[in-house]
């Protein structure tokens, strides 16, 4: 699966953009272990089938995004990607996303592939124009690859700097962590607003 994977994922290269808040001089792109450091007391979700979470800097709960896996194998074709609170400042419970949540933050809008089987692209709402494209590995798990830094990456995690006191969260930063395609050395990239 990896190998008919990777030629698509330089043929989407093109369409695979920043967040509509980038702008080229509030980007940060090396990776220290430093960056790593604004997880630390925070929980980790653990949920079967995982993609990638995210977690804000206001409080622990983390939106879990995992591709669902039909008996066969395949990913679900009626609904492919479940999206999810894990509400950590209570007991770690699962909670699905609230109408709005879904509809202006968190949700995710997406298409299957059809030249290669198997695969969805998909984007979250609020975060227009960073293309993720979800599949199956060899191994039978599922993975996600985006652009991190400007290159081909396993998205494993992003952290939102962020103040919560209206309605929506006034977004200051968006970091993403992952693991480079090609090296598996650490991907990083901090798009401030």
């Amino acid at each position: 699966m990896i190998k008919h994977f990777i030629p698509l994922l330089f043929l989407a290269l093109p369409f695979l953009f920043g967040f509509n808040i980038q702008t080229s001089s509030n980007i940060s792109h090396s990776f220290s272990n430093d960056e790593d450091s604004v997880f630390n007391n925070y929980p980790t979700p653990t949920d079967k089938n995982m993609l990638f979470y995210i977690q804000k800097s206001f409080n622990t709960n983390a939106v879990v995004y995992t591709l669902n896996i039909d008996k066969t194998g395949n990913i679900d074709e009626k609904n492919p990607i479940n999206v999810f609170w894990r509400r950590y400042q209570e007991q770690g419970q699962k909670r699905e996303l609230k109408y709005i949540e879904k509809t202006f933050g968190y949700g995710v809008k997406y298409k299957f592939l059809e030249e290669h089987p198997n695969t969805v692209e998909f984007e979250i709402v609020a975060i227009k124009n960073r293309k993720l494209i979800a599949s199956i590995n060899k191994k039978g798990l599922p993975i996600v690859v985006s652009t991190i830094n400007g290159k081909p990456a396993y998205l494993e995690k992003v952290f939102i700097t962020a103040q919560h006191e209206k309605l929506l969260p006034e977004v200051f930063a968006i970091e993403l962590f992952g693991k480079e395609l090609k090296t598996g050395k650490k991907a990083y990239e901090k798009i401030e607003k």
